[in-house]
């Protein structure tokens, strides 16, 4: 990942995930099993098709299960003059780490295009 910041878990949880644009790439199944709190769901084949939906200027947080996924989708925003930071150790560093996470399929919190 040698065009995108990268930041772990630790950072993660020092910002106000509410107030971030955290995009969750994984598939929905993954996404309703475990999630962090303010992550929207864009699965990593629908990136491509919904790059227009992507902030200019606003850092843009990935994250998926480990930190590859979101760092090949980083790769693919950075080409794009998209501001990325990946989250190395992804959603299962999260929940390992003891840190609160959600789940379920209510009301999935989508960032655009699917569902």
């Amino acid at each position: 990942m040698g065009n995108i910041q990268e930041i772990d878990i630790n950072e993660l949880a020092e910002l106000e995930l509410d107030n971030i644009c955290l995009i969750d790439v994984r598939e929905e199944y993954e996404f309703v099993e475990m999630r962090v709190p303010g992550a929207r769901l864009l699965p990593l084949a629908e990136v491509q098709d919904n790059l227009e939906a992507f902030p200019l200027g606003t850092p843009v947080y990935l994250i998926c299960a480990s930190g590859n996924r979101s760092g090949i989708a980083g790769e693919f925003l950075a080409e794009h003059k998209i501001e990325v930071i990946n989250i190395a150790g992804g959603t299962k560093g999260w929940v390992a780490s003891g840190r609160e996470y959600l789940c379920g399929d209510g009301d999935l919190p989508m960032f655009v295009g699917s569902g």
